[in-house]
C-alpha cells in the first residue's frame, strides 16, 4: 500500500527509472488475467458455467484490482514534482470548458481505431459491456460490477477502457478524437488531471496505434445478450 507514502513502492524514487510512455506499467499479471478472461467467456458461450468460473478464479483479479487501487491510480501524486505548487498552479489555469466531456458514441469511435489497446502502456481492455453481461451471466457473486472499487471484480478496474484526453479536459481539452486516445484504468485515472509535460511522460499520439484484430470482446456481446443468467 502505497497511500501516505513518500515513495510508492512499485514506481520506486528514481525519476531516471519511470517509464516515460505511461504512468506506470503494468505487471505480467494483468495480460494473463486477460487470457483467463477470454477463456470464461468462450465458456459461458459454451454454456460450461463451472469452466467459466474456474477461469475467472484463476484470473489473478485480485491481485489485478489491489495493483490499481494501491497503486496504479496513485502514480500522479508519486511522479508529479512539486505537486503542491502545481496544483495551485493548474488551479489557476483552469478553463471553463463548456464543451462535452465525452459520449459513448466518440469514445467507441476511439476503441476502434486504437484496437482497444491504451495508447500509454498497450494493455488490451475490454468493452464495459462484456463485463456486465458476464456479471449478469454469473452473478454479482461470482462477478461484480459494483461501482465501489473494493466491491469490484479487479479484472474490471484492470482491464476495463476508457477515452482518455491527452490535454486534460480541465485546462480546456476538447472531447474530440484528435485529443482523446484509449487508455486502461490504471493509466487514466493515474495520469488524473496532469499534463503530459508534468508527469514526464511522451504524447501517446507520436505512436501509431497498434492495427490488429482486438476488438475488446465485443464481437461476443449479441450471444452473451441471449444467454440467460445463472441460477
Amino acid at each position: 500500500m502505497c497511500r501516505g507514502k513518500d515513495i510508492c513502492d512499485v514506481l520506486g524514487s528514481d525519476p531516471s527509472t519511470w517509464s516515460n510512455q505511461c504512468p506506470l506499467p503494468l505487471p505480467d499479471y494483468f495480460e494473463k488475467g486477460l487470457q483467463n478472461f477470454e477463456r470464461a467467456v468462450s465458456h459461458v458461450l459454451e454454456e460450461d458455467i463451472d469452466s467459466a468460473l474456474d477461469s475467472i478464479q484463476n484470473s489473478n483479479s485480485e491481485l489485478i484490482g489491489e495493483f490499481f487501487i494501491e497503486h496504479g491510480q496513485q502514480s500522479a501524486y508519486f511522479r508529479v514534482q512539486n505537486r503542491k505548487e502545481i496544483d495551485r498552479e493548474n488551479m489557476l489555469n483552469k478553463k471553463e470548458n463548456t464543451g462535452e466531456r465525452l459520449n459513448a458514441g466518440i469514445e467507441k469511435e476511439v476503441f476502434k481505431r486504437d484496437s482497444y489497446r491504451c495508447r500509454y502502456c498497450n494493455q488490451r481492455i475490454v468493452a464495459k459491456e462484456i463485463f456486465s453481461e458476464i456479471g449478469r451471466i454469473l452473478g454479482s457473486e461470482n462477478f461484480s460490477t459494483e461501482r465501489e472499487n473494493s466491491k469490484r471484480n479487479g479484472l474490471t478496474l484492470g482491464l476495463r477502457g476508457v477515452a482518455d484526453h491527452v490535454e486534460p479536459f480541465a485546462s480546456g481539452g476538447e472531447t474530440s478524437a484528435d485529443n482523446l486516445v484509449t487508455s486502461c484504468y490504471s493509466c487514466n485515472f493515474g495520469k488524473a488531471g496532469y499534463t503530459l509535460e508534468q508527469m514526464g511522460i511522451e504524447d501517446p499520439r507520436l505512436r501509431q496505434p497498434a492495427n490488429d484484430s482486438w476488438n475488446g470482446l465485443i464481437e461476443f456481446l449479441p450471444a452473451l445478450k441471449l444467454i440467460e443468467s445463472r441460477d
